[in-house]
């Protein structure tokens, strides 16, 4: 008997590694958007960050310290926003 169905069969694993993959790509790309932002002058918030790439401000937070560890800052309020210290 001949079964053309899906027959593959993937590790647990897999999924894992992939979805470890696109986090730490997403992260970078978030990290290279704030320091880019921050070096032309630009304000970047949590917020603003969130509504653009569609992830929640925690994940966010959590890519940002996690890329920039100590270097980088979050400031509350009206002036608030991201700051990152000279490396």
């Amino acid at each position: 008997m001949n079964n053309d169905t899906d027959t593959t069969v993937s590790s647990p694993f897999a999924s894992d590694a992939q979805e470890t993959l696109m986090n730490a790509t997403v992260q970078n790309e978030i990290a290279d958007l704030v320091e880019n932002r921050l070096a032309n002058g630009e304000r970047v918030t949590l917020l603003h960050l969130s509504k653009e790439k569609q992830i929640s401000p925690n994940e966010i937070r959590n890519a940002l310290v996690e890329a920039f560890g100590n270097r980088v800052q979050f400031k509350r309020g009206r002036t608030g926003g991201i700051i990152l210290a000279a490396a």
